[in-house]
């Protein structure tokens, strides 16, 4: 069977041979949205009355597997309470209170007013488009990307915290952000295991520092858990799936995931934000000039995000004090990049 590499191109092969059941699978599969369900199957139920025809039925069998999945989670996730927000588009986005966590996160928000990360809302919605990749590092209950798939991206939610995954997971049901996924892992420099403490759901969860000795790797400890890691370059930095934005805020350990995405920084196609933790970064044995020297001001902008937009900066000195956020949102663009609104 030959192997296309885009939907585009089996279509336009499709046209140029409407015999070729292979051009006409590969036209619609896989569809990018629940809308597009009855077309494929109207797709795959002509390509198998043509000669040759092996594949349409084992896609039909995917196509009815998808739609009892999404049903079953429908009804796992469904009935819940919720809160809801609006998106700069205007879309209404729900957010579960079906757990403890989710209502401690809702009463922070409410503590700010209603303009909880605004800035950084407004930021990542201007910046992504349908289609765009965004991948949230520290998503906890998945508020940010939830935003950013309102406004048709599709988000990589990676979370360390176990408990917050199926938070992440219930929000997107209920949303209908089928391209909203949460991976339960963590970014750093290099893959392996990172060990953190059991705990319940929390703002901010460390990796093992020397300044954090209750948290062992002795993989018998049953007061730890172990996450998979993975580096941003191994996992976004190829060709087809290079990230628009990357949100990073991991309590800390900022520089490891920096210098896990060399490739991707190297490429200048990513916008970064970074939540610099400056009383943490130590415990990793970072500094500010470590996370300002993987963006060189010869190739990249370098901003604090405020809520009066963004404000360009040249090192550490020029970062205005917020009172009501102690880390300070750093935004990395390249120069090349589309210049900021």
């Amino acid at each position: 069977m030959r192997v296309f590499k885009s939907k585009a191109e089996a279509r336009c092969h499709a046209v140029q041979t409407p015999s070729d059941p292979a051009a006409l699978m590969a036209s619609v599969w896989p569809p990018f949205a629940r809308a597009e369900f009855n077309h494929v199957v109207r797709v795959l139920c002509r390509a198998a009355t043509l000669p040759g025809a092996d594949g349409p039925r084992y896609f039909m069998a995917r196509l009815t597997q998808l739609a009892a999945l999404l049903r079953k989670r429908a009804a796992r996730y469904g009935k819940t309470q919720t809160w809801s927000v609006t998106a700069p588009n205007g879309r209404e986005i729900l957010i579960p209170l079906g757990d403890p966590g989710a209502v401690a996160f809702k009463t922070m928000a409410d503590g700010y007013g209603g303009g909880y990360e605004k800035a950084l809302i407004d930021y990542v919605c201007a910046r992504l488009g349908p289609g765009d990749v965004f991948v949230d590092i520290g998503a906890h209950v998945g508020y940010i990307g939830a935003f950013a798939a309102a406004g048709g991206a599709t988000v990589f939610a990676i979370e360390i915290q176990r408990e917050l995954i199926p938070l992440i997971e219930q929000l997107a049901t209920i949303n209908g952000f089928d391209t909203l996924r949460a991976l339960h892992a963590g970014a750093s420099d290099r893959g392996g295991l990172g060990a953190i403490p059991r705990m319940d759901v929390s703002p901010g969860a460390g990796f093992t520092a020397p300044a954090r000795s209750i948290t062992s790797e002795d993989p018998r400890s049953v007061a730890d858990d172990f996450v998979p890691m993975i580096a941003l370059d191994d996992a976004f930095g190829r060709d087809g799936r290079w990230p628009a934005v990357v949100k990073v805020d991991v309590e800390g350990h900022e520089i490891a995931v920096v210098d896990g995405a060399r490739r991707i920084i190297a490429e200048e196609h990513t916008r970064f934000v970074v939540e610099f933790h400056p009383h943490l970064v130590a415990n990793y044995g970072g500094s500010a000039d470590q996370l300002l020297a993987a963006f060189p001001v010869g190739r990249w902008h370098r901003y604090q995000l405020t809520d009066d937009g963004l404000r360009p900066i040249s090192d550490m000195t020029e970062v205005t004090p917020d009172p009501n956020d102690p880390n300070p949102k750093l935004v990395f663009e390249p120069r090349g990049a589309q210049a900021p609104v």
